[in-house]
């Protein structure tokens, strides 16, 4: 029988043994798996953030780490929600590990009282949830799939005078509008744009039955959040779009993980509906990638991910070159009853 027990953020060692586990258990299976780094875990368990709470837990049996908890509360929006990423190595599996680190992550959530369990699962494209491992294991304990995304991979570079074209092309439907782009922080007149634009993207990206409230940016929490995913090792690169009055009309932006050599996570891109129609998603994605292969000629994988209900989206990440790897399941189960 396994103890579970919380892994100090501070003690390398331990942190190490619980970390190699949720890497081995996150990435079996999986074509393309992008896992956080393990400095950047490190970061987020030691510093996340005022409006955010992480704990690892680890299973050992033997004196061994046999499987990981990751723990995380959503913060003032969605008090009632916790996260929960368990994680078993493979040869590890089927000897009871994952449910009593489950049955944990239920005992924390009641003691806190928060009402509702979300987890995720990628599952190769061509499986059904049920016969996958991981979506197959939480399906069995009360779970239900309530969202799904297309993971998808773009390949590096692609031909600049390719990107060149994707932002021309819509230009003639652009008249009036501005595009910008900047790598690292955002610039100070810039901050109540992308505040906006993040709070839009909240409140219009598909999220399914997913029982979560959208959050609310302002200029403090953009400052935070790029405080901290420079903690985390991660760079930058975003643009925005204004209209002819100036006011801020679409925003997309990358993540360049430091300690994840050759990837890229594709993060917020978002078109306000006034303004659609003028390819503006098209030309800041492109925007983006031009300058992403221009400061960091090293990467080699763009990742994203989109709801298949997103057909614009969808369409736009197909001719850029983006193709489908697996599916990401959001997964909701009541905490208790």
């Amino acid at each position: 029988m396994a103890a579970i027990e919380r892994v100090d953020p501070h003690d390398e060692a331990a942190l190490s043994a619980w970390y190699r586990a949720l890497r081995a258990g996150a990435s079996a299976g999986r074509r393309s798996p992008l896992v956080a780094a393990y400095e950047e875990m490190r970061a987020s368990l030691r510093e996340p953030g005022s409006a955010a709470e992480r704990s690892a837990w680890a299973a050992v049996d033997g004196g061994a780490v046999v499987g990981s908890l990751l723990f995380a509360l959503h913060g003032r929006e969605n008090p009632d929600l916790a996260d929960v990423d368990v994680n078993v190595p493979e040869e590890h599996r089927g000897r009871g590990y994952g449910g009593a680190l489950l049955a944990h992550a239920e005992r924390l959530a009641r003691r806190g009282g928060h009402r509702v369990l979300l987890a995720e699962a990628f599952v190769p494209s061509a499986c059904a949830p049920e016969e996958h491992p991981g979506a197959g294991f939480a399906l069995r304990r009360g779970f239900r799939s309530v969202h799904r995304e297309d993971h998808l991979v773009l390949a590096l570079p692609v031909p600049p005078e390719r990107l060149r074209a994707r932002v021309e092309r819509g230009a003639p439907r652009r008249g009036g509008y501005r595009l910008s782009t900047w790598s690292g922080g955002c610039p100070a007149g810039e901050v109540a744009a992308v505040a906006a634009m993040r709070t839009a993207m909240e409140r219009a990206v598909p999220c399914g039955d997913l029982e979560a409230e959208p959050r609310v940016w302002d200029e403090g929490r953009v400052r935070a959040v790029e405080a901290r995913t420079r903690r985390q090792g991660y760079a930058s690169i975003a643009s925005l779009a204004r209209g002819p009055d100036g006011e801020p009309a679409g925003y997309s932006q990358l993540f360049i993980p430091e300690h994840t050599p050759g990837e890229v996570y594709q993060d917020d891109t978002v078109v306000l509906e006034p303004h659609r129609g003028r390819g503006l998603g098209e030309a800041l994605k492109a925007l983006n990638l031009l300058r992403l292969q221009s400061e960091h000629p090293d990467r080699r994988r763009v990742h994203t991910w989109t709801a298949a209900v997103n057909t614009a989206m969808w369409e736009i990440n197909r001719r850029f070159g983006f193709t489908p790897v697996e599916v990401a399941h959001r997964l909701q189960k009541a905490a208790h009853p």
